[in-house]
């Protein structure tokens, strides 16, 4: 995976640790640390998140968990030389991811955007032949186009956000888009400097 595309999952991993609601009061500090070295490459930690995230699920389910546990199922994918096992974790995580977008609909913007931004930075990055880039990207600008309720989400998230859909849109060829939001990543994240 390319060096972009991981820090891409790694920002989404940051952003979404800085979940301090009821929803996120759920998930250890230890499993969103395994969940942000897994998005950062480290198979055992991302195995570690993976399981702690499926307990989780089972005994709290909520859509920022499955949001989560569909973005480590996905990156699984990542870690396998099984072709077919790399389908199949792709597929049953965009599903999770897919189900947390549905199931976060109802709730708060910033609760929404944190599971749109999970699933739009994954959805951006699964390889072309899965067809998930405009999905992302899609959800992504559902986040970014709510601009006065997008300023308020803190600056992290925001930086995801704008990266990702830089990943989405490069993706698609659509370079001018991409360098647009590589800079707004980049302007957010020198002022959280």
């Amino acid at each position: 995976m390319a060096t972009n595309t991981i820090k891409a999952i790694a920002v989404c991993g940051l952003a979404l640790a800085c979940v301090n609601t009821a929803f996120a009061s759920v998930i250890p500090e230890h499993v969103m640390k395994a969940y942000q070295l897994g998005m950062q490459g480290d198979q055992a930690q991302n195995q570690r998140a993976f399981n702690a995230l499926t307990e989780i699920n089972q005994n709290s389910a909520n859509p920022v968990v499955l949001a989560l546990l569909g973005s480590a199922e996905t990156t699984q994918a990542r870690y396998t030389n099984n072709p077919w096992q790399k389908i199949q974790f792709t597929e049953q995580g965009i599903a999770k991811l897919s189900s947390a977008v549905d199931q976060a609909a109802s709730l708060p913007y910033p609760l929404q955007a944190r599971v749109k931004v999970t699933a739009g930075c994954t959805f951006a990055q699964v390889p072309a032949m899965m067809n998930r880039a405009e999905q992302g990207r899609y959800l992504l600008n559902q986040v970014i186009e709510q601009t006065h309720a997008f300023a308020s989400l803190e600056p992290a998230l925001q930086a995801s956000a704008y990266h990702c859909a830089a990943i989405a849109a490069r993706s698609l060829s659509e370079n001018e888009e991409a360098h647009r939001f590589t800079l707004l990543a980049e302007e957010i994240s020198d002022q959280t400097k």
